[in-house]
């Protein structure tokens, strides 16, 4: 669970301090930078998985071509680009499961990840060998005794027992980042789990490493760092797509869910709750009586099928974009096995205004935790969910601790983005924001749609009164968009 990300210099992040609870909403307005703070999420979860010059191949905006890894810096009005950094704070897997299907116990849970990237704008044989090099890596425990000031928002009795230990009587980090001898050769040392300091280090040249030292932590001998790897990969962009909605499964393919939603048959066939997922579907499809999948013994394939009041059953192809997005978010939210944070945007795109409070419950259920099986050889990293909207009517659904904005700044020429509070909830008091760094429903209004007219529903009441009366009967609550 990502609990706090500091972020200097990547795109339009020039000094960003985030914090975040179990469900955030990120509102603004389009352009505002919204996006930018997924990217730099996705980005150090790529980071924790691949060489550090393909996670920058799969940015968004770089269309995979070096000569573009530099619009991920941002370059101030002297021309210079600035170190990107990361700091990170997270609660990660109370056990984990290495590359050789060992099981691992991190010496502790509640973790703050540090990590610099610098461009390279030569090549000469000094210069590191890739455009991107790291500049520094640090992996530290937050004592658990500390853990209430550190998240800032008020947990459920008895879950931070649950889910933050350590670290016991050590006190050194189990990543850091020293000189060699040489001001130009900083060097990445990976300690052990086993003493109180760590034990040898596993020693790594910062600059010519062409990935993240995390990233290869792949063994139980090194459990709080592969926990931190563990955790980083859990985070991603979920990017539901048509047509891998739609797609069978073949008998042999993974029955999980992937971020563009493939494998959803296969995904519903391995939990075997279909009448909860109906249920889920129900409250927002009233005509859909049940969910089901075809396994096809003779071709081996496995079909998705939806069965109306009207007694007609429909494969995946029938049915709806939207239709599909929210089976696979209801397998989601049902699925134990599911763990870690995921990104949405815009979740409310294609909804008919008057199902926005059926949508958002449905997607809030991503954050809440189902029971796991105590026995299993590794545990879910903990559920999460971070939203963004342009949409006063999502907006105002939202308690104002759920809330931040997103508010476009600039500065001798250039723009940047800054993430606001409301006032008197948790996010401030634990940012100390006051004045002009915090912001009021009324403003949040004013910037997405000119004027202050959202107001909350109240129950299952209409959101706004001028919807109420155009609420559709159809089986489909997602209106149908000209491509």
């Amino acid at each position: 669970m990502l609990t706090r990300l500091k972020v200097k210099g990547f795109k339009n992040l020039v000094d960003v301090d985030v914090r975040f609870g179990p469900f955030t909403c990120i509102a603004g307005p389009n352009g505002a930078g919204k996006s930018n703070l997924f990217d730099a999420i996705t980005f150090l979860g790529d980071l924790a998985s691949m060489p550090i010059m393909k996670a920058a191949s799969r940015a968004r905006g770089t269309n995979g071509r070096i000569s573009d890894f530099h619009s991920l810096f941002f370059k101030n009005s002297q021309g210079n680009f600035l170190p990107m950094v990361f700091i990170a704070e997270m609660i990660v897997p109370s056990k984990v499961i290495d590359d050789f299907d060992r099981t691992a116990t991190p010496t502790a849970t509640f973790l703050e990840y540090t990590l610099e990237l610098r461009l390279s704008e030569t090549h000469a044989d000094s210069s590191p060998a890739d455009p991107i090099y790291i500049e520094q890596e640090r992996l530290l425990a937050i004592n658990s005794s500390e853990a209430a000031k550190h998240l800032g928002f008020d947990p459920e009795p008895g879950w931070i027992k649950k889910h933050i230990f350590g670290p016991g009587p050590r006190r050194t980090a189990f990543i850091s980042t020293e000189m060699s001898g040489h001001p130009s050769q900083p060097a990445i040392r990976l300690f052990g789990d086993q003493t109180k300091k760590g034990g040898p280090p596993f020693l790594v040249p910062a600059r010519k490493s062409p990935q993240t030292i995390v990233s290869g932590a792949n063994s139980s001998s090194h459990p709080t760092a592969l926990a931190a790897r563990s955790e980083l990969r859990s985070w991603r962009l979920l990017q539901l797509e048509p047509s891998a909605l739609r797609r069978f499964d073949d008998f042999g393919d993974d029955p999980y869910i992937t971020s563009t939603g493939e494998h959803l048959p296969g995904a519903l066939m391995r939990l075997d709750n279909h009448a909860e997922v109906s249920q889920r579907l129900s409250e927002l499809l009233p005509d859909i009586v049940s969910v089901d999948v075809d396994a096809d013994e003779k071709r081996q394939v496995k079909t998705l099928l939806l069965t109306m009041k009207n007694k007609e059953t429909y494969t995946a192809s029938s049915l709806s974009d939207g239709t599909l997005r929210f089976l696979a978010l209801a397998v989601l939210a049902l699925d134990p096995e599911f763990g870690g944070l995921l990104c949405m945007e815009e979740p409310e795109n294609g909804i008919h205004p008057s199902r926005i409070p059926q949508m958002l419950r449905l997607v809030r259920s991503l954050s809440q935790e189902v029971e796991t099986d105590d026995d299993e050889k590794s545990v879910p990293s903990i559920r999460q969910l971070i939203i963004n909207t342009h949409s006063p009517l999502v907006v105002a659904e939202l308690r104002d601790d759920e809330l931040l904005f997103a508010e476009t700044l600039k500065m001798k020429g250039k723009a940047f983005v800054d993430f606001k509070p409301l006032q008197d909830t948790w996010r401030q008091n634990a940012s100390g924001a006051k004045g002009a760094e915090l912001i009021t429903r009324g403003e949040i209004s004013y910037y997405l749609d000119g004027q202050l007219g959202a107001t909350r529903s109240n129950g299952n009441a209409p959101l706004v009164g001028r919807f109420a009366k155009s609420a559709s009967s159809t089986p489909d609550l997602f209106q149908q968009t000209k491509s």
